[in-house]
């Protein structure tokens, strides 16, 4: 279960998106974007899903698990044929360390909240045209 510290930290998070023309889109939970309703309308998309493999289930790992489950996230997005892009979750909390991640775009909320539960992710970002960005918490974090 997600303690209350963690989702603090979650809501604390921009969650940066690495574009193509190696601009960013910040992403804050709870916010709209006209930067990433621009982007999603240029890429004819409508939504941007942010996930990772670091740190499963909030407990720090070394760097090199963590990288190994990146990579492994990293090939099974590519298998599935996925429009990813290089995301990095950036915290405001002093003492937290960004995660890398990808920024998938289209990806379906089901599919999403799968791989993140199999990387034992607590939650998602989800960001959909004109809406806000939202933490979908998995039943990693709710049980």
């Amino acid at each position: 279960m997600i303690a209350a510290h963690t989702l603090r930290g979650y809501r604390g998070t921009t969650y940066a998106v690495v574009l193509p023309d190696g601009t960013m889109i910040g992403l804050r939970l709870d916010d709209p974007s006209p930067q990433a309703d621009a982007f999603l309308r240029r890429m004819n998309a409508g939504s941007i899903t942010c996930l990772n493999a670091w740190n499963p289930r909030s407990k720090h790992r070394p760097v090199t698990r963590n990288m190994a489950a990146h990579q492994r996230l990293r090939r099974e997005l590519a298998a599935k044929g996925l429009t990813t892009l290089p995301h990095l979750g950036v915290p405001d909390r002093h003492g937290w360390r960004p995660e890398p991640g990808f920024a998938v775009l289209d990806l379906e909320t089901e599919k999403a909240m799968a791989l993140a539960e199999r990387y034992g992710q607590f939650g998602i970002v989800r960001y959909t045209s004109g809406g806000v960005a939202d933490l979908i918490l998995t039943r990693l974090a709710l049980g």
